[in-house]
């Protein structure tokens, strides 16, 4: 493959992390390549050379940024993706709420397609099933428009489903549908689960809205892709929007280590807990 010209691997890579904090460096400089391959194929063009003649010419578009910054984003995601986390909230996390006199309140941050969030609303519904019925929010956050649209109307196709399901949740918690642009079924998720999740396009590199304070905090696999400044600011912002000792989920390969102090690490069988520390009072 091709490799970038110095000048047009420097402006899109620039231009990827201020608005997004995404880094793109020498050693996945192949990456970008192949998402700008993407960006100017979805463009009507056929090589990326025609895509840097046109930015040259005319600037890059609102609707050509968006399509940039979408492709730019790792949106992997699967449903009870690190299951270790799962079982850790359904049988620690949720233990210590019941009785609240609140909803708990949850922040999936970088949702994508909005299995994360579809997941935890799982969690809750099997847990009412056994009387256990615990009031709660879900905000569910992304920087891409294209995959909130998915994650708002909650259909998959066959393959999604199957990945990472529990045995019987697919008959519980999906319906089966016609797909009119394909010969296979998709799956939509049954409308009880939607109700208490907001879907909601958030760029945490930007101002954020009046959030409020969450309980849980989902940030999976987005600081991995961060400098360590936009790491340690990103991870201050999260914790000012956090109730005393709630939690901080990252990804596996995910660390706070020299990026905070606010936080103490918990381990119980394979997973990984923040739990953000109590005020501290003066000696």
């Amino acid at each position: 493959m091709t490799e970038l010209a110095p000048e047009v691997f420097q402006y899109f890579s620039r231009l990827i992390e201020e608005e997004t904090g995404i880094l793109y460096d020498v050693d996945n400089a192949y990456l970008l390549k192949n998402r700008l391959t993407d960006l100017a194929q979805g463009l009507g063009m056929q090589q990326v050379s025609e895509l840097w003649r046109d930015v040259q010419s005319n600037g890059l578009s609102l609707a050509a940024k968006t399509m940039l910054f979408d492709l730019a984003t790792n949106n992997e995601t699967s449903f009870f993706r690190d299951r270790p986390f799962f079982d850790y909230f359904r049988r620690q996390v949720l233990e210590r709420s019941q009785g609240a006199q609140r909803p708990l309140r949850i922040w999936c941050a970088a949702v994508s397609t909005g299995q994360e969030a579809y997941s935890l609303s799982m969690v809750l519904a099997e847990l009412r099933a056994q009387g256990i019925n615990l009031s709660y929010e879900i905000l569910a956050t992304d920087i891409s428009p294209r995959v909130l649209k998915q994650a708002s109307t909650g259909i998959y196709s066959q393959f999604e489903v199957q990945r990472g399901l529990p045995q019987g949740y697919a008959e519980r918690y999906f319906r089966q549908e016609h797909s009119e642009s394909s010969s296979l079924p998709v799956y939509r998720i049954h409308p009880d689960l939607r109700t208490a999740i907001t879907f909601q396009r958030l760029n945490l590199l930007e101002a954020w809205p009046n959030l409020g304070l969450f309980d849980i905090v989902l940030c999976r696999n987005v600081l991995i892709y961060q400098s360590p400044d936009n790491k340690r600011r990103t991870i201050a912002r999260l914790a000012q929007h956090m109730t005393v000792n709630a939690y901080l989920v990252l990804g596996d390969a995910e660390s706070l280590a020299w990026l905070s102090e606010s936080f103490n690490l918990e381990q119980q069988d394979g997973a990984r807990i923040y739990r953000l520390k109590g005020p501290q009072l003066s000696p």
